[in-house]
């Protein structure tokens, strides 16, 4: 018999709608990707060439459990330069991916019974991750943030930008969140993402990374989702909690994926960053246009993805449109409460695609 916490655990609604897909697809049906936040670029040649060339220099043994030295003390060069701070490579932990750091930051600070804060929408592995490390995920709002805390509030995770929202927490709500919790896990996996204003990061409220950890990666700014390579930054004894699972667990993040990502600093792979921002934008400013054609509420993203309100059960509409249109996008209601009625659209596609997807849309409304 499987264990209670595996019984417990809900599949990730989003993988589980792209093995659909792919499963049409080798039927020969055209389908449209909407519904999987991955950038449809492929990983920038000088990350792919490191990667490379690590591997003919045999860098495929283990290396130290934080990480190669190297990537982190870019890592912390870039924190520098981005936002004023100091952080030390030793308060940093690179990770097979941000999925993992956020599962190492949550299990390192929950004990059974603890609850940490979630914004209602949001990632829907948040809840999983949470109850799995024998914690209670408690959905909330931000802005009313000290309604929600009770004396077994141990933390609240804030992505900004968010999924599905595509919004950014400001610097205001930051501070109210920090005054009301013991720790915040903050996700920032879309930060460099952000088309209109500026990102603001955890790090900015709490220099000394008291009370923050804060998680992050290279899978959606550089293409880089298959590589696994993310990192986690706190402080020593969280970083050191951090270590042990690390070390226990997966011994040690991909070396020679490390050394690919050692590139994303270079001067021709920022070239390539840039261009695939700018392409990104064009992307959402075309689906802004067909959803408020289509007479859709939906908020106006920064960032990410767009959750319009589609006016019907959001799952009974996906479904429809996948199998009538077929294009794929992702039910609301697996993200919280409030997307019940709301669909999840990813602009992460040519836009080409793009453009063909929302005019199948445009016709599965209209008919």
């Amino acid at each position: 018999m499987l264990s209670e916490r595996v019984m417990d655990f809900e599949s990730f609604e989003v993988m589980d709608i792209l093995a659909k897909c792919e499963d049409m697809e080798r039927r020969g049906e055209d389908v449209i990707h909407l519904e999987i936040g991955e950038p449809d670029f492929d990983t920038p040649k000088p990350i792919v060439d490191a990667c490379l060339d690590a591997l003919k220099d045999g860098k495929t043994h283990y290396t130290d459990s934080l990480g190669i030295y190297e990537l982190r003390e870019k890592l912390s060069e870039k924190y520098k330069r981005e936002y004023g701070v100091d952080v030390s490579p030793n308060n940093i932990i690179i990770t097979g991916g941000s999925s993992l750091g956020l599962f190492f930051a949550i299990s390192s600070i929950i004990d059974r019974g603890d609850e940490v804060l979630i914004q209602n929408p949001s990632y829907p592995c948040y809840k999983n991750i949470i109850k799995f490390c024998g914690g209670i995920p408690v959905y909330c709002n931000f802005e009313e943030i000290e309604n929600y805390i009770s004396k077994r509030t141990k933390a609240v995770i804030v992505n900004s930008p968010s999924n599905p929202l595509g919004e950014v927490v400001s610097k205001e709500i930051f501070k109210e969140i920090y005054e009301n919790v013991p720790y915040v896990i903050s996700d920032e996996i879309y930060s460099g993402l952000v088309y209109e204003g500026k990102h603001v990061s955890a790090i900015e409220l709490d220099e000394n990374l008291e009370k923050t950890i804060i998680v992050n990666g290279f899978s959606k700014l550089y293409a880089m989702t298959g590589w696994r390579i993310g990192y986690v930054i706190s402080n020593r004894e969280i970083i050191n909690a951090v270590l042990k699972l690390q070390q226990n667990l997966f011994i040690a993040p991909t070396t020679f994926a490390q050394y690919g990502a050692l590139k994303v600093f270079d001067d021709n792979v920022k070239k390539a960053r840039d261009y695939m921002i700018k392409e990104f934008d064009r992307r959402r400013r075309l689906v802004l246009k067909y959803i408020k054609s289509f007479g859709w509420r939906v908020n106006n993203p920064v960032a990410a993805y767009y959750f319009p309100d589609v006016g019907m059960d959001g799952r009974e509409f996906s479904t429809k449109l996948l199998e009538e249109k077929k294009v794929a996008t992702v039910p609301g209601i697996g993200f919280g409460s409030v997307g019940k009625n709301h669909i999840r659209i990813s602009y992460a596609n040519s836009y080409e695609k793009i453009k063909e997807g929302m005019e199948r849309i445009k016709e599965f409304i209209e008919f």
